[in-house]
């Protein structure tokens, strides 16, 4: 989990294995410092090609209030069968929560056997 993530400085926060057989593995974001936009995204990309996409509408959830200076959380859940085509393969991932547009996040998932 990521407490007070910083603004404008894409901060790689490591990397993360996900079994294909996980189901609803769980990635918080907590933050005080924003407000979380209505185009957040997370993108799992393999090489530059994006093969999962999360957003508010699909995927992503906000907890807490979401404005200024409140604790808030944002968390996407991640389930391996998604991923199963990528087994022995670690992934790339990209966010983007505060400003539209602006990659603010990164880290890499593993997928595992």
């Amino acid at each position: 989990m990521i407490d007070n993530i910083s603004f404008y400085n894409p901060k790689d926060i490591g990397y993360f294995d996900l079994g294909v057989s996980q189901i609803n593995k769980t990635l918080p974001f907590k933050t005080t410092n924003g407000v979380f936009t209505n185009s957040s995204f997370i993108k799992v990309y393999k090489k530059n090609i994006v093969v999962k996409e999360y957003n508010l509408i699909d995927g992503l959830t906000i907890v807490g209030n979401n404005v200024l200076g409140q604790e808030k959380t944002l968390s996407v859940v991640l389930n391996g069968a998604d991923f199963a085509n990528y087994k022995g393969v670690t992934l790339e991932a990209v966010c983007s929560f505060f400003v539209e547009g602006d990659l603010e996040i990164t880290f890499s998932l593993g997928i595992k056997w």
